[in-house]
């Protein structure tokens, strides 16, 4: 059965058809959106053009239009962004993880949800679609990245990441089914990843299409594919990239975004991810100002994923919320696994979406959760303070 003759099955007419300038568009938008990390956006790029170059249909739906009692799960890699660089994926590592999940459920999986807004996890759910003629939903867990396989707003709201399957490129598979405890499933999860040499192939959260609607971020496809026309579209007319994400932002979502700093790298301290930091790239990196920003200091510290910002020593950004460091010429997103002295680029702060503050979401992924004492504050909220301190 096709995807088209799923969709008819469904009584689905509305549904976009995702193509070559799409899916480069929305991998754009969804670096952008990764918060530094997501790892290397070429490699799940490069390979659902090679699904689409097989003649394999794309094709993406509207959550709202999605059965209650249809399944689905995410696919993804977990581990070291470094070694995913070394080492790309073979074409049916996901397809094994996802089939493998649906055998072990009982259950017929029929749509792909993406996992998170990130630089391969948002692209290779396209591919995986394309390979096995099933839709895409308009949706992900995060609209953002973050390191962690159980910082979602599917748990934040209640889901469960498991059971999940994990394969590496040698075929080896490793079943995870850990119920309701969310943080010993990222645990093994994340052990058989370094067993496996660094990155593991996932497909998890296995939800139906109620919880897919009550629980995910919606329209996050949308919001990245939005912002990636955005930058294209400035990069050609040699306009300004960021002030053009700033606007589709509040066009898509209803949100302001916040151009805070503008500066070069002069200092890094950073741990590429082995065994001791169960493959986390993390550190601390430090900017020096420009132009406007002269004579201040910006610090961000990382987990794969830009955390918490200061500047001048102040808070002024903590997960959940988002921070982004981009190109000023270019809008492209600065990553932590590629960052070099020398790099300049704008810091930019979005807020997280609601079903990302929730109680539960914030004890998973807020400031506590890395091990800052600060409260959460959103970032909204500390951008006003600071502007009515300055008044």
């Amino acid at each position: 059965m096709s995807v088209y003759e799923i969709l008819e099955k469904w009584g689905i007419e509305n549904y976009r058809v995702i193509d070559k300038q799409a899916i480069e568009e929305i991998t754009l938008g969804a670096s952008i959106l990764a918060t530094g990390g997501g790892g290397d956006p070429e490699i799940g790029l490069l390979w659902t053009l090679g699904t689409l170059e097989k003649g394999k249909d794309i094709v993406l739906i509207d959550p709202e239009d999605l059965q209650d009692n249809v399944m689905g799960a995410s696919v993804g890699c977990l581990g070291a962004p470094i070694v995913l660089t070394e080492k790309p994926p073979s074409q049916n590592v996901l397809e094994k993880a996802f089939k493998e999940l649906s055998r072990y459920l009982d259950k017929k999986l029929e749509v792909v949800i993406p996992f998170e807004c990130g630089g391969v996890n948002s692209t290779v759910a396209y591919a995986i679609a394309g390979e096995l003629g099933i839709p895409v939903i308009d949706v992900d867990g995060m609209n953002r990245a973050f390191p962690e396989l159980h910082q979602t707003s599917w748990v934040a709201n209640g889901s469960n990441a498991t059971p999940a399957v994990s394969v590496d490129d040698r075929g080896n598979t490793t079943i995870i089914d850990t119920k309701e405890d969310n943080i010993r499933a990222e645990n093994i999860a994340r052990s058989a990843a370094m067993a496996y040499g660094g990155i593991s192939w996932k497909a998890s959260y296995p939800l139906n299409g109620k919880e897919v609607k009550d629980k995910s971020i919606l329209y996050s496809q949308t919001i990245a594919w939005e912002i990636g026309k955005a930058v294209l579209e400035a990069r050609k007319r040699h306009g300004d990239p960021i002030g053009e994400i700033i606007k589709k932002l509040k066009e898509a979502r209803d949100v302001d975004s916040f151009k805070v700093f503008n500066g070069k790298i002069i200092d890094i301290n950073r741990d590429f991810g082995g065994e001791a930091t169960k493959g986390f790239s993390s550190g601390k990196i430090q900017m020096e100002g420009i132009g406007e920003y002269k004579n201040q200091v910006a610090e961000i510290d990382f987990q794969n994923e830009w955390l918490r910002l200061k500047i001048n020593g102040q808070t002024v950004c903590l997960p959940p919320d988002l921070i982004t460091i981009l190109d000023n010429e270019t809008g492209e997103p600065i990553r932590t696994d590629i960052m070099k002295y020398g790099y300049r680029g704008s810091i930019l702060l979005i807020p997280a979406q609601d079903r990302m503050r929730t109680e539960k979401g914030l004890n998973i992924f807020g400031p506590s959760y890395f091990g800052y004492e600060e409260e959460y504050e959103p970032v909204e909220n500390i951008i006003l303070r600071k502007e009515e301190n300055n008044d």
